[in-house]
């Protein structure tokens, strides 16, 4: 006797397909076949697409192993196991749905009708015929028992810092999300950590940077803790006052359920959460100029925010911190909003990035012209737009970042570690000889 558990998995309305697992840990995941044969199907993975509807069709028929098989030891497939939380509020859910640590289809079971983007799972019921469908292709039967999974009603949110998931209440108070809150403005809140001081206003300051330099970015504020209305689930030291928050760039939708499908790029390149240090930008840049609806204005962006993160000291900016975010229609995407953008320099010292700017080589490089170069000739684009968009986005940082910098909020030493990254970066000192004119330390 096996025994089954399965989750329905939709993208808003349309039924995608069904994960489940067996008692020997292994975790699979099947396409349904009406999802196979649609060929309006909504997208769930652009890891997943082809050159044509024959080779998508193929590719949904037979899945990649990260898309069909978690490798057991009751591991999800890797697209799966991104839609779960981490650090602290993964913690948090695993205690409050009463499962085991490493149980993450119960995991994703309990946070199922909330999860990132427009991806719902939902716990199943299946019939012995359709568990031998699932299992064996229909060749065999399986008798099997079933257990019930936790009941959805908590929230997953990606990255290792404590957050929660807010709404906008009547009278203007940010409560925690009350299920299926559709008419309600939704927020995440980040919340102070103990490791890094004020940490909210360097990332409120970090994201006001990169938008001043060139760079969409989430909708955000710093508001004291006491605008949050109800008892926060993580012990927080006492000296934390105030807390970020976040407009959800995935909720909020002119779409029947509120929500946009995302995904973020440790999913489109098919890397564990684990691995999302492994990414590397050429590939990423590839990525959307094949599936873009706007691919060379999404690569320039993507060099925007290259050079931001170099230019703030942003060590930590992985795969899971750039996504993809689809359209009402979910066809084409477009590269989302910039979130999780933090000035690391603020705090320590530094180089180069988290990510590797292609395969096989070292981490922690930097922007340089050989290196503009080589992504020209990747992405074919020409070099001399790129190099453009790099001088424009390190024109507007020194014009605008020095003042923002010194009328914020953060301490005098934080203001001093970020403007001394800054002036010392190659970009910084080059823009100077540029502009001999320009006040010292004024950016004008």
């Amino acid at each position: 006797m096996s025994l089954v558990r399965a989750l329905r998995i939709s993208i808003g309305s349309v039924n995608a397909g069904t994960l489940f697992d067996l008692e020997d840990g292994r975790v699979y995941f099947q396409f349904d076949d009406s999802y196979i044969d649609d060929p309006a199907r909504p997208v769930l993975s652009v890891s997943l697409l082809g050159e044509s509807e024959e080779e998508n069709r193929a590719q949904l028929r037979k899945p990649p192993d990260s898309m069909r098989f978690g490798g057991g030891n009751r591991r999800l497939p890797v697209f799966f196991r991104n839609l779960l939380p981490e650090g602290v509020l993964r913690r948090q859910l695993v205690a409050d749905a009463g499962i085991d640590v490493d149980d993450e289809l119960g995991l994703l079971a309990y946070c199922g009708d909330d999860l990132p983007g427009n991806v719902q799972a939902i716990p199943e019921t299946l019939d012995q015929a359709r568990l031998g469908s699932l299992l064996t292709q229909g060749r065999d039967s399986f008798e099997f028992s079933s257990r019930q999974l936790p009941t959805p009603q908590a929230v997953s949110l990606s990255g290792v810092q404590p957050k929660v998931d807010l709404v906008l209440a009547p009278g203007g108070r940010y409560v925690m999300r009350s299920k299926r809150a559709l008419d309600n403005a939704h927020f995440i809140g980040k919340l102070p950590v103990s490791d890094y001081e004020g940490l909210p206003q360097v990332e409120h300051l970090s994201l006001q940077l990169a938008q001043a330099a060139g760079v969409s970015v989430a909708d955000s504020q710093v508001l004291p803790l006491k605008a949050i209305a109800e008892r926060l689930p993580f012990t927080l030291r006492d000296e934390a006052r105030k807390f970020l928050l976040v407009r959800r760039f995935d909720r909020d939708a002119p779409t029947p359920n509120g929500r946009l499908h995302m995904e973020d790029f440790a999913q489109a390149l098919a890397l564990g959460p684990e691995d999302k240090y492994r990414g590397d930008y050429a590939s990423i840049g590839l990525v959307l100029l094949a599936v873009s609806a706007d691919p060379r204005a999404d690569v320039m962006e993507l060099l925007r925010r290259i050079k931001v993160n170099e230019l703030l000291g942003n060590y930590d900016a992985h795969a899971k911190n750039f996504s993809l975010l689809y359209g009402p229609q979910n066809h084409q995407p477009r590269l989302s909003p910039a979130y999780d953008i933090v000035a690391y320099g603020a705090y320590l010292d530094g180089k180069g990035h988290a990510l590797r700017f292609f395969p096989g080589q070292p981490g922690k490089q930097a922007v340089t012209p050989s290196v503009v170069r080589a992504l020209a000739n990747v992405w074919d684009v020409p070099e001399r737009q790129m190099s453009a968009t790099l001088r424009e986005t390190v024109g507007l940082a020194m014009r605008n970042w020095p003042a923002m910098i010194e009328k914020s909020s953060l301490s005098q030493a934080q203001k001093r570690r970020l403007l001394d990254h800054l002036e010392g970066t190659p970009d910084a000192q080059a823009w100077r000889r540029r502009n001999r004119s320009a006040s010292t330390g004024a950016g004008a």
